[in-house]
């Protein structure tokens, strides 16, 4: 869920795209200047070493740390170097936390032997990063950490090359409610993988649909009012080129302060988690998935697997749909699945499911009918479906 969890701006700000294991005493020399010293001890606190910097220039409230390098005594051949880091309007508070109004990182790049990553810039505004000692402690602000977030110029490369890029990353917090943030979004636009080298067995599907890469981009944005205690994500959206888009909307009630915080301290306990979410209830959900040639990509591969041609291969794949419909116990839903589905298949266009119950679900009641009772899920949500609208 975007909004409990906060977004650790400490402590390595470079490493923690790509961690570093270790935990060493300083080894940077202090440069005299108070706002470099605690950034600079702030990411020596956690994952990685400060090696070295070239310089610290100070003009007005603006202080430039010029070719930073963060080493790994664990793991020699791990570096991460960063050629200019500008930090803007520096403020260290009492509790000894650093205030930025911005942060400019150019030129990060990070190489070991199996890989690593560059980035062209990353540039955060409204920044309030945890204090060396709070993250040492492992009790880093509750504060979301920045207002807006951008990175250009992303390149991810394996042993063998380059895997991806990414042109764009942004990401923004639009409201806050004290320490907890109430709206934001985020983008990740061009995101380019090279299928080929990338040795999964979802890759090697992918090789297999006749796709060399694979252009992605991601997008969300969500909203959560405390005072209703109702959490809202109008669109998620992942979308393919050549292939499909698939997007999650949806609305929870229930969602209060107390539930959040709860969340928040709990993030790394699955049963925690769950447990704090037991009185959340489900307003509505849609999922949608629109077409861009996967679906017949799948169909013709699957159809030469069964030696015969696709209408025949969808033909009989549509005609087995009312025995593995049969499970949901619905013959009124069970005609509109197997409508949709059928129509869908034989001319690939749109898929769209949508949970619109009259009055709010219980989390715990959904999770309860899933292991009683799961043929009754789709009434309690009044699950609908349909095809090519």
């Amino acid at each position: 869920m975007m909004f409990y969890r906060s977004h650790r701006f400490a402590a390595g700000l470079a490493v923690s795209l790509f961690p570093l294991q270790g935990l060493p005493a300083l080894a940077f020399d202090p440069s005299g200047n108070d706002v470099a010293d605690t950034f600079l001890e702030l990411l020596d606190s956690e994952e990685g070493t400060v090696e070295s910097y070239s310089a610290v220039d100070t003009s007005a409230d603006t202080v430039t740390i010029r070719d930073l390098v963060i080493t790994n005594d664990d793991k020699d051949d791990a570096r991460v170097t960063i050629g200019s880091t500008t930090l803007t309007g520096g403020a260290i508070q009492d509790n000894g936390r650093l205030k930025l109004s911005s942060l400019d990182l150019e030129n990060l790049e990070l190489a070991a032997d199996d890989g690593g990553m560059s980035l062209k810039n990353l540039k955060a505004t409204g920044l309030l990063l945890p204090s060396a000692e709070e993250v040492k402690a492992d009790k880093a602000p509750v504060n979301p950490g920045y207002s807006m977030l951008e990175i250009t110029g992303v390149l991810i490369r394996g042993e063998d090359g380059q895997i991806a890029d990414i042109e764009k990353i942004t990401s923004s917090i639009d409201a806050m409610d004290g320490d907890l943030p109430t709206a934001g979004s985020f983008a990740v636009s061009g995101a380019k993988i090279d299928v080929d080298k990338v040795e999964t067995k979802e890759s090697k599907s992918l090789s297999e649909l006749g796709y060399k890469t694979l252009t992605v981009d991601l997008s969300g944005s969500g909203k959560w009012d405390p005072e209703t205690a109702t959490l809202t994500v109008p669109e998620l959206k992942i979308n393919a080129e050549q292939a499909a888009s698939v997007s999650l909307s949806f609305s929870l009630g229930g969602v209060t302060r107390e539930v959040i915080m709860q969340l928040n301290r709990n993030s790394g306990e699955p049963q925690e988690t769950m447990a704090a979410l037991q009185a959340v209830t489900v307003q509505n959900i849609g999922i949608r998935l629109d077409d861009d040639s996967l679906t017949g990509r799948i169909l013709d591969v699957e159809a030469q697997k069964a030696g015969v041609e696709t209408p025949v291969y969808v033909e009989r794949l549509t005609g087995s749909l009312p025995l593995m419909l049969g499970m949901l116990q619905n013959k009124d839903l069970q005609d509109k699945v197997q409508q949709a589905v059928t129509q869908f298949l034989t001319t690939p266009d749109s898929l769209e499911i949508k949970a619109a119950p009259g009055v709010p679900v219980p989390v715990a009641q959904i999770m309860g009918t899933a292991m009683l009772a799961p043929h009754m899920i789709p009434q309690i949500l009044s699950i609908s479906i349909a095809a090519n609208e």
